[in-house]
């Protein structure tokens, strides 16, 4: 429903136009000229004729510089326009009436030229007609509701019959509505809230009856329900004693049998803690044995390993069983090679005696031979020497990483993985190993002293 002023929303008059310049043609200044929206237009008065601008003309158009005044139209379709009067009742008061049509123009120019207004008109055609304003005499306000059956009758009627028509635009009717007068309204909505009121105070008084009987039933139920309550309660109170001599019983027994029960658990507790600690030594003692399997040097560092012996007692003790191998060693080479040499002297007096060899060539040979023994004795001697350096610095180097290992705790003999470190950074077979070893023939860690001396061969004292 519109407002403002329709079907022309805004007119202006429109100065001379005057040119800008001297050598300029003349023009509208912008803001002479009125920006209509997209559904509006505008009609340029040029003289007597009325131009409607269809291509939004330029300011320096002739039209538009000679124009001495400008219209912006609505253009809308269908667009609502209200119409509203007053017609008097039987009781000196009025009913308001509002009449509603759809407008849609279709010639702008015809509109600005007449100066048309849309709701002046409308009104102008149904004041027209007298009987309208007859219609409610017989009605008071509160006959408001037939009010509007006649009086929509009569308006539709009449526009049916005589249509409305304003120039420029196409009309038609589409609604009738008479408003409930504020006397009525107020009236009515008092006379709700008295009826609302009085309900209320009805429901008020039937609740508190009723909540009056419910409050009296209960007390009653309450009563008699106390009563049996009493009665069970003295039952139960006399069972309830019987019951708890008989749980007391039964408590005494179930503690007394999970007391010798707790007992038996704890001594069968402290006989397995007993043998498996048995079974660990025995089990730590067999590993011990199998692991130093009659070598004197594991059995120095199981003792070391285990505490009983410290770094200088073991360092002492494998310097001895070194000193100790390695005179055997000697000792046996030059037994050997003693032997071997009067082999040798045997073999040469029996081949000089074949072959009757004199005297001074058995002298010189004798003389070569010995000089040739000779040198390589102090060969042999400055190897086993230089032999002998070599092992000490292994024997060394092995020795501070077996303590190394040892102050970590990696040599627990209950632990294969600790003998295998243990053979393997002492330069000895694994124990786990022990046995018969079909490549070679013999025992594996039942190795020479020789052997544990890093040296595999022996000294071979004949060359």
């Amino acid at each position: 429903m519109t407002t403002d002023p329709y079907p022309i929303i805004e007119s202006r008059v429109l100065t001379k136009a005057e040119k800008t310049r001297w050598f300029s043609r003349r023009s509208r200044r912008p803001d002479e000229i009125p920006r209509p929206s997209a559904h509006e237009s505008l009609v340029y008065r040029v003289g007597n004729d009325f131009v409607l601008d269809e291509d939004r003309m330029s300011p320096v158009d002739e039209r538009v510089v000679n124009a001495t005044n400008v219209s912006v139209v609505d253009m809308r379709r269908d667009a609502l326009v209200t119409v509203s009067f007053t017609i008097p009742s039987a009781d000196a008061s009025f009913f308001d009436v509002y009449v509603t049509f759809t407008c849609t123009v279709n010639d702008p120019t015809m509109v600005v030229q007449g100066g048309v207004n849309a709701v002046s008109s409308l009104t102008g055609h149904l004041k027209a007609h007298h009987r309208i304003f007859e219609l409610g005499l017989e009605y008071k306000l509160t006959d408001v509701n037939d009010v509007r059956r006649v009086v929509s009758a009569q308006i539709r009627a009449y526009l049916t019959h005589v249509p409305a028509r304003v120039p420029g635009l196409q009309v038609r009717f589409a609604n009738v509505e008479v408003s409930s007068p504020k006397a009525v309204v107020e009236f009515e909505s008092k006379l709700r809230d008295s009826d609302f009121a009085h309900q209320l105070d009805i429901y008020e008084m039937e609740h508190l009856q009723l909540k009056e009987s419910h409050t009296a039933r209960h007390g009653a139920q309450i009563q008699r329900g106390r009563h049996s309550l009493d009665l069970e309660l003295d039952g139960d109170s006399h069972a309830h004693g019987q019951r708890k001599t008989r749980l007391d019983i039964e408590l005494d027994e179930d503690q007394h049998a999970s007391t010798l029960r707790k007992t038996r658990a704890d001594t069968a507790q402290e006989i397995f803690l007993v043998r498996q600690r048995n079974e660990a030594a025995r089990a730590e003692f067999e590993a011990n044995a199998e692991m130093i399997n009659g070598d004197p040097k594991r059995a120095l560092l199981a003792a070391y390993a285990a505490g009983q012996l410290d770094a200088q007692g073991l360092s002492t003790g494998l310097k001895a069983l070194d000193d100790s191998a390695r005179d055997s060693m000697l000792q046996q080479a030059l037994a050997k090679r003693e032997e071997t040499l009067a082999l040798q002297e045997g073999n040469l007096k029996a081949e000089g005696a074949r072959h009757s060899w004199s005297a001074a060539e058995r002298q010189q040979s004798r003389e070569f031979e010995q000089r040739r023994h000779d040198q390589e004795r102090e060969e042999r001697i400055e190897d086993r020497r230089e032999a002998r350096e070599d092992a000490r610095l292994l024997q060394e180097r092995q020795f501070d990483m077996a303590k190394h290992l040892a102050a970590q705790g990696h040599f627990n003999t209950s632990d294969l993985g600790a003998d295998r470190l243990f053979a393997k950074v002492m330069d000895m077979p694994e124990p786990a190993l022990a046995g018969r070893d079909t490549r070679g023939g013999r025992a594996v860690g039942a190795g020479t002293e020789a052997e544990l001396d890093g040296d595999p061969g022996g000294v071979d004292e004949t060359g």
